[in-house]
């Protein structure tokens, strides 16, 4: 642009700027042509054009900033969901193990069950060695019964009964126990 239009130019654009008519005074520079006022006007309409575009980039910056924000706390959730399940599989981990502990505690209780019934049953007298003279009845104890009633019933004494099965007390007999019983 030369300089001869650079004042008029100025001044019309403070005057459309403003909203504003000045008048100027003349006598320093030459009175402004239809030419020179069209190219003004061409000059301004320009120039709100690309205050239009840097307006629309401002507005598509923010909206780019706005998302990248939204976006880190898109990647904030995903990591807290990423940490979530980090501590969803320690957990099925630990179940794991508990289950793999649970079936180990169970197979040494049943082994050292199956161990005290062995060492049980080794301890336990053995069965009554009865003389091929000796007869009598096999009785096998049901619940609620007592020597005493199992006695009456085959009408024989109790202490019988004890020395026959070599038991130690006659308050220690079992339900599905078998008893000999002499006659």
């Amino acid at each position: 642009m030369n300089n001869r239009f650079i004042l008029p130019f100025a001044a019309g654009l403070a005057a459309v700027l403003s909203g504003c008519v000045t008048t100027q005074d003349t006598s320093s520079s030459p009175p402004a042509s239809q030419a020179d006022v069209h190219y003004l006007r061409e000059e301004l309409r320009r120039f709100n054009a690309r205050l239009d575009a840097s307006d629309a980039e401002v507005g598509r910056l923010a909206g780019e900033m706005r998302a990248s924000r939204s976006g880190q706390s898109e990647t904030a959730s995903a990591s807290q969901v990423q940490a979530m399940q980090a501590q969803i599989d320690d957990l099925q981990r630990q179940i794991r193990a508990l289950d793999a502990a649970r079936i180990q505690d169970k197979k040494d209780i049943y082994d050292d069950i199956s161990k005290k019934v062995a060492s049980l049953l080794k301890t336990q007298s053995p069965p009554p060695s009865r003389s091929a003279s000796q007869s009598g009845y096999e009785h096998v104890v049901q619940a609620g019964e007592s020597l005493s009633a199992i006695a009456a019933a085959y009408k024989v004494k109790v202490s019988a009964i004890v020395q026959a099965n070599n038991l130690k007390s006659a308050d220690q007999i079992f339900v599905g126990q078998k008893l000999f019983i002499p006659d």
